[in-house]
């Protein structure tokens, strides 16, 4: 049947001369993976940059519950980035944001409050320009909230009496525990006023990424990490 819904571009994958098999999220049905026929052909319906990673849709394919692999028919992008694809910080930034979700987006259901997140998020991210620095730290901060695996040990404790897992974010500098706290306490985006040394944001980052690994079977195989350290020298 068909079927229309809002969706988040995770991944694609070239198929034969000129398909592709693109990796999605959406309101509807979760996670799942859509063919879509000749995008690289000159008489192509779909431009594509349509398919690009976080590119938001609206789309029409048809949808069968026993198929793992969907047909699209028509796709609509109702928000334009203006600045993602033009600002190397902003583009890296969603590179290393496109990756954390397609190897942790498994959820194969519809789940209306994490998708109107992550829509808004990443419209977010284009329109702001303060702040966007501390953007990836934030996301994975309430994301994690989301996946069920939200850092605890934030608050001071005997050391001993946590687990390694806990202890990732346990005695950090003030001012990385004190950010951790307002991130938490703003789930509409990152404060822009929130100053952070380079030392403190690599610190938050890397517990982040190590935090997700102890949690999330395949999260170490992150390759986007080495490309935001050497763009943001971290």
């Amino acid at each position: 049947m068909l079927n229309k819904t809002r969706a988040i571009v995770l991944h694609q994958v070239r198929y034969g001369e000129s398909s592709l098999i693109v990796t999605l999220y959406t309101e509807n049905h979760g996670r799942l993976c859509c063919m879509v026929s000749g995008v690289r052909s000159k008489k192509s319906r779909f431009p594509s940059t349509l398919f690009q990673p976080l590119t938001l849709l609206e789309t029409d394919f048809y949808y069968r519950a026993s198929r793992d692999l969907q047909r699209m028919k028509e796709a609509s992008c109702p928000f334009h980035y203006a600045t993602i694809p033009f600002n190397v910080t902003k583009s890296t930034m969603a590179m290393f944001l496109s990756e954390i979700l397609y190897l942790t987006l498994r959820e194969e259901e519809s789940n209306p409050t994490l998708f109107s997140f992550l829509f808004h998020a990443f419209q977010l991210l284009d329109t702001r320009e303060e702040g966007i620095v501390n953007f990836h730290i934030w996301f994975m901060l309430i994301y994690s909230r989301f996946l069920g695996i939200l850092p605890g040990g934030l608050n001071p404790v005997k050391e001993d009496t946590v687990s390694p897992d806990l202890q990732l974010f346990y005695g950090l500098p003030e001012e990385a525990s004190s950010a951790l706290s307002e991130f938490l306490a703003s789930p509409q985006g990152p404060p822009p006023d929130i100053r952070l040394s380079h030392a403190s944001r690599t610190l938050l980052l890397e517990r982040l990424i190590r935090h997700y690994s102890l949690h999330l079977d395949g999260f170490s195989r992150l390759k986007s990490f080495a490309v935001l350290r050497e763009v943001f020298g971290q």
